[in-house]
Order: structure tokens, then sequence, then C-alpha cells
């Protein structure tokens, strides 16, 4: 039933295999209506909820290649070598670090063909055997052991396997523990604990070992706070607070009670709160003043007084409503004025018009009534002032008529004649003078 179970599922895994080796973040999405967790927002939590995930698949997976190794060592130790050889092949496409179907294998390769499987096989783990054997007495602990942990898989009921491999385990052990003291000893924190570590993997009950692994440990983490926050305050220092602050963040993550690096998170703190607050203070006198709400909102983010945060908010709010108000009656000033200057302009042109209208009934009465008097006589020799004046007005006024009819010639003629009845008269003098500037002696 195990067999059938396995050949059953191997196929599509075995088909799957390039996929599994190579899994994209999308494949690793659920449906969240159905995990009851609600949407995942920030993207630490998307990152821990897919790494969950991950894990699960593989351990998934691992339990069901596990299924299948059982069966290829059935077949194994029934003389089906060459099918326990396509089971352990299957399963090593898709988990190339699974250790004992890469012995079963190659003692599946090894013994393939031979026509006592019973006897075939235990020669190959005596063989195994045997070769531990000489390669511990030259000192080659590290291979004696791979050796005995083949025979011991291939045969788990061989005691002198499974006793020589944890003698050697043992040894091991042994060497990585003194190994891990040494580089202690020599403040080398992170060699010690790979070799207790290696130690811990040999043997999990060995003695002691827990207790120097968290000493070890626990100093470390206070060699790399110690590390960090010399760093944070240097970056302190030299001004980059948000540099410092960050590797402070990182040395509470390492030691969440360290005291120093608490204090000075809340003076870096309140210092980029107060910088944020002077900030907003000049935005505010350069009258930016929604620029200045949100320096002053995130200068409480960084723990400054809320209370004293929105007195200085409410102000610049007042402030944009006296402005936006100020600004609206000013619009309503500008079009007022607008509409005033169009009326002055639109009362202008109409006087002008009149003016102009007048100016022309005048002009055309005057014409009418030139060319109904006889030309002026020559004047007397000696006529009276107000006699002359009345002559000089109206060959003037006669000139203005030819001026205005184009016939300059006559304008100048009539005032002339102006001229002669009053040589003061200074609007003829002025006429004489136009003409002269602007035809020259061409008339």
């Amino acid at each position: 039933m195990k067999l059938a179970l396995a050949l059953l599922v191997v196929g599509p895994l075995a088909a799957h295999a390039a996929d599994a080796r190579r899994p994209s973040m999308e494949s690793l999405f659920l449906d969240y209506s159905k995990t009851q967790l609600g949407p995942l927002k920030d993207s630490d939590s998307k990152t821990k909820y897919l790494y969950t995930i991950q894990l699960e698949k593989s351990r998934l997976t691992h339990k069901l290649l596990r299924t299948v190794y059982e069966n290829a060592y059935d077949l194994y130790r029934d003389g089906d070598f060459d099918g326990s050889r396509e089971l352990t092949a299957k399963i090593l496409s898709m988990d190339p670090s699974f250790q004992d179907a890469a012995i079963l294998h190659r003692a599946s390769i090894e013994l393939n063909g031979t026509s006592k499987p019973m006897v075939s096989g235990r020669k190959l783990v005596e063989g195994r055997f045997d070769e531990g054997l000489s390669l511990y007495r030259q000192g080659r602990l590290v291979e004696a052991s791979q050796r005995w942990e083949e025979a011991s898989k291939l045969a788990p009921g061989n005691l002198k396997a499974r006793y020589w491999l944890k003698k050697v385990r043992g040894e091991l052990a042994d060497e990585h523990y003194r190994r891990g003291q040494k580089a202690y000893r020599q403040h080398r924190l992170r060699d010690s604990l790979d070799q207790w570590y290696a130690a811990l993997v040999l043997n999990p009950r060995y003695p002691r070992l827990m207790g120097v692994i968290s000493k070890a440990e626990s100093e470390l983490r206070r060699q790399e706070a110690n590390s960090k926050l010399q760093q944070a305050l240097n970056f302190y220092g030299q001004g980059k607070t948000q540099d410092s602050l960050k590797l402070l963040d990182e040395v509470l993550r390492i030691e969440p009670g360290e005291e120093k690096a608490q204090k000075l998170i809340a003076e870096i703190r309140l210092e980029i709160a107060k910088q944020h607050v002077a900030q907003g203070r000049k935005l505010y006198r350069g009258r930016k003043y929604t620029q200045a709400i949100k320096q002053w909102g995130t200068a409480v983010e960084f723990g400054y007084d809320p209370r004293r945060a929105n007195v200085l908010i409410a102000r610049a709010r007042n402030q944009m409503r006296k402005e936006a108000e100020a600004k609206r009656q000013a619009e309503i000033r500008r079009q007022q004025e607008e509409e005033r200057l169009a009326r002055e302009q639109a009362e202008r042109e109409a006087q002008a018009a009149r003016d102009a209208e007048a100016a022309r009934l005048a002009a055309e009465e005057a014409e009418r009534t030139l060319d109904a008097q006889p030309p002026e006589a020559p004047p007397d020799p000696e006529p009276s002032n107000e006699e002359n004046n009345r002559r000089a007005v109206k060959h003037w006024n006669a000139g203005i008529i030819y001026f205005q009819k184009g016939d300059y010639a006559k304008a100048r003629d009539e005032w002339l004649l102006c001229k002669q009845f009053d040589a003061g008269n200074a609007d003829c003098q002025t006429g004489l003078q136009r003409l002269d500037s602007t035809y020259g002696g061409g008339l």
C-alpha cells in the first residue's frame, strides 16, 4: 500500500521539482479570506507570512519524501535495487540534500544486477564498516563517520556500525568543543559558536554545551551592541542623526534593555523634533502654512509636545483663513475698481462723442455763415481796437474751418489776416507755427 502511494505522488512531484527548487513569491500567496488573518498591509508582515507558508510547504514536502524513501528502502531490502534506484533518483531530483536517499541511491547502483541480493547487501555493509574502521585508525574521523553512517542507514540493525558511529561522533564533538574553547579564550566568539554548534549537531546531549553557547551568544550580542552603539555615537557627533537613530534601533533589537541606547534615542528624537519645529517656523514665516503644519506633525511623531504643536498648527490655520479672506476681499475690490474704470471710460467716450458732434455742428454753422458773407474788405486805415479784435476772431474761426477741411493754404491766409488785425493773438501765431512746422514753405 505504501509503495502504491509513493508511485502515485512521486510522478507529479518530480514534474514539479524544478518549480519547487525555484519558488516564486507569487506562488506562496494564499487566499487571505480563508486564513482569517485579514489583509496584510505592511511589507514586514507580508514577508513573515510568506516565510511561514514556505516553511510549511517545505515541511510537507519533506514528510512526503520521507514516505517515498521508506518505500525505496523496502524495495532495497527486498532486493529490488532497480526500483530503489529509480525512487531515490526522483527524491534527489526534488531534494539533492536528502542524505539518506543519496546513500541508498549509491548502494542501489552498486548492487544492481547481483544474483544474490541479500548476500551482496550484507557484503556492502561490511565493506562500508571496514572502510570506516581503516579510516578511523588513520585518524580520518570525518570520513570514518561517513562510512559508518552509510552502514547504519543501509542496515539499521547492524550494532557494530551504530556503536562505532556513536563513538566517532562523540570524539568529533569533543574536538569541536575543544576548538570552540580555544577560540573563546582568544575572544573569537563567532568561531567558538560555530565549533560548539557543530559539536551540538554531533551530540545533542553534550554536557555543559548549552551553557557555554548561551554565554558566548550573550557576549556576542553585547559586543555587537557596543560596536553599533559606538558607531551611532560617531554618527551623532557628525550630525547624522537619522543614521545614528537607525543604528540605535538595531542596538535595541540586539539588546532590548540597553539603557544608553534608550537614552540616546530619546535625545536624538527630541533633537530631530526640534529641527522639524524650527523648519516649520521658517516655513510659517515664508507663508508656506501647509508645509509648516506638516513639519509640526512630524515633530510630534518624534516626541514633541502635542499641545504646543497644536497651538502652532492652530495659529497657522487661522493665518491661512485670514489671508484667504483678505485675498477674497482684494479680489472683490479689484473687480469693483475694474467696473468703475470701465464706467468712467464709457462716460469719457460718450462725452468725447458729444463734444465731437457739437464741434461738427459748430463747424457746419460757421461754414454756412462764411459762405453767406461777402469777402472781407481791407482794413480801415485806423480801425478801432474792438473792431480789429472782432475781425481777428472771425479770421481765426475761418482758418479753423479751412484747416479741418484740409485746405491749409486758405487756413494760412485767414490766420495771417487774423494776425494783421490782432498782432498779439496767440492762437493765430500758434496755428501759423503749426503749419510751418508741419508743411514748411510748400503751402
